[in-house]
């Protein structure tokens, strides 16, 4: 009998803290995380109303000058930067 891997239950709470540290590993690692369940970025924690949250910038710069970011992150991430505002380009 294989055993599967369990994953954690979803913590919201835990999410938006990770997401706003000021520490950009934490917020790559919370990210990342992200991603592997959902395959998508976690912008809605931000307010990118009327510019990209400068937490979510410097996430997005980290990961696209990661030499170990998969094509599948840098593809989400492009379809992130379509969904934010023009004004934060």
């Amino acid at each position: 009998m294989q055993k599967t891997e369990k994953r954690s239950k979803f913590n919201f709470e835990e999410l938006k803290a990770g997401a706003m540290s000021e520490s950009a590993d934490v917020r790559k690692k919370i990210f990342q995380e992200y991603f592997d369940r959902f395959e998508e970025l976690p912008s809605y924690l931000f307010d990118n109303s009327e510019t990209i949250d400068d937490r979510l910038l410097r996430t997005i710069q980290d990961f696209k000058n990661d030499p170990e970011t998969t094509q599948r992150l840098h593809k989400a991430i492009d379809m992130l930067m379509q969904r934010l505002p023009h004004t934060a380009l």
